[in-house]
């Protein structure tokens, strides 16, 4: 890898994990305002926990797919190019133009 490649990567680093590191501190004081007092719901029900459970489910599973069919995209030879065959122009003869 060159100099010019390894600084642009470390630069995409640095801003990717200054980004989280922002994000995490400002959730924590969202997070501890919230700890003082009860959350009430107005759902008698939680379905969270099967909601969430079914999303990850179907995400974990359109990964795999979405990873084998490009596995087999990969795999698969590239069509032969043939040469496409023009037919001669048609030359205009004088008793064809009659006017």
């Amino acid at each position: 890898m060159s100099a010019r490649t390894l600084r642009a990567l470390g630069s995409r680093v640095a801003v990717a994990t200054t980004g989280a590191v922002a994000l995490v501190l400002g959730s924590t004081q969202v997070a501890s305002a919230a700890v003082d007092g009860a959350v009430e719901s107005s759902v008698p029900f939680t379905v969270a926990g099967p909601v969430g459970i079914a999303a990850v489910i179907v995400g974990v599973g359109g990964f795999a797919v979405g990873l084998v069919r490009r596995r087999k995209a990969t795999k698969a030879p590239a069509p032969a190019v043939t040469p496409l065959k023009v037919p001669a122009p048609r030359r205009a003869h004088q008793a064809d133009n009659r006017a």
